[in-house]
């Protein structure tokens, strides 16, 4: 027997959703067949059969989580001289480990009680946590010395049943809880917020294509908010070329892809080429090169709602520009009051890369971009 383990499917992310198998244990596959859907952070990836055999075991159902290097698939009575498919961006592993039960066993009791590490509680407050699922680390302890007694798990047991089974997190928005908690645990984030005065726009102007426009002049004129920020060596690359991050709400969760150097796109081109990835992306079929690299990001969700917001800065880049709903308000005009439209304006930047002054002088350059 031989087991097919989850290749890296590229980026060296570190696991994927199983979303389709199309085989079934007993089934004879032939190589190079596809033989399941695969959802990473950034794409959905069919991976083929690196050899012929029959599969005698599937390890995982369709929404399990695979790590990268753990078994995927067991293949029995392998035909031997099958020719050797072609590796996905690394080489796939195909090799014997420990399949039996009992080590399976094993593996599953250690990996329930990692996260308990730390806590008091008996082995049959333990082993109560684990019937109900409960991680010990979430629960108030009540006995002496902060021990954990059963009736701990049992209040929390009771509080998960009463507001229902818990949904994990997977795909797009697994790794997006995953970079949040990074930014947060790294950025040291500072929002200010502004509005431009547009009641000059042409009726029907092109939004993101104005907001685009005023992010490159303001990116001349303050080139330290285009940079990505190096917190082990502290210090700051600033770039020439304008990698616009374009954040991209779909149903599978928030994608960010990147226009490369946006300045050198025409207002038509441009306008064509966000259609293009936006398309891309809602079909899950954008490159994961045009997924990084970003050194700017724009967050244009005032086409959804809201007006200001508190953007939040995924390293390594070091600002992200909010757009939200433009709104209408009184203002003097020549000592006449009257209603004009303006666009709420949000501007994070990382404190320890950008002085407030400088993401100040920022914010002014685009603003009068807009209102120009």
């Amino acid at each position: 027997m031989n087991i097919f383990k989850l290749p890296d499917l590229g980026e060296g992310l570190p696991e994927a959703e199983v979303v389709e198998w199309f085989i079934k244990e007993g089934d004879s596959v032939s190589v190079d067949q596809i033989i399941v859907s695969m959802e990473t952070a950034k794409a959905i990836v069919d991976i083929p059969s690196p050899q012929a055999g029959t599969i005698s075991r599937l390890y995982g159902a369709v929404g399990d989580i695979i790590h990268t290097g753990d078994p995927l698939l067991e293949f029995e009575h392998s035909e031997q001289g099958a020719a050797t498919p072609a590796p996905l961006k690394s080489t796939s592993v195909v090799g014997d480990i420990p399949t039996t039960e009992k080590h399976l066993k094993e593996v599953a009791q250690a990996n329930s009680g990692a996260s308990h590490i730390g806590v008091k509680a008996t082995p049959a407050v333990r082993a109560l946590a684990r019937r109900h699922d409960i991680d010990l680390s979430i629960v108030t302890p009540s006995g002496p010395d902060g021990t954990i007694k059963a009736s701990d798990v049992e209040r929390v047991a009771k509080i998960f049943a009463s507001v229902g089974q818990l949904q994990p997190l997977k795909g797009v928005r697994r790794a997006m809880a995953k970079t949040m908690a990074q930014a947060h645990a790294e950025v040291v984030g500072v929002t200010i917020i502004d509005d431009a005065n547009i009641h000059q726009w042409p009726e029907k102007t092109d939004v993101t294509l104005r907001l685009v426009r005023a992010i490159i002049c303001a990116c001349k004129a303050e080139p330290c908010l285009n940079a990505w920020y190096d917190s082990h060596s502290i210090g700051r690359r600033i770039l020439q070329q304008v990698h616009l991050g374009l954040a991209v709400d779909t149903k599978a969760g928030l994608f960010v892809p990147v226009i490369s150097d946006v300045a050198q796109y025409q207002p038509q081109q441009l306008r064509d080429k966000i259609s293009e990835i936006k398309e891309l992306v809602v079909q899950r079929k954008i490159p994961a090169e045009q997924l990084r690299g970003n050194s700017i990001t724009l967050s244009n969700f005032g086409s959804i709602g809201g007006k200001y917001a508190n953007p939040i800065v995924v390293p390594p880049t070091v600002a992200i520009i909010g757009a939200g709903r433009s709104f209408n308000k009184l203002a003097l005009d020549q000592g006449n009051v009257v209603e004009q439209k303006y666009l709420p304006l949000s501007l994070t930047f990382d404190h320890r890369a950008v002085t407030g002054a400088e993401a100040a002088r920022f914010m002014q350059v685009l603003i009068g971009d807009l209102q120009a």
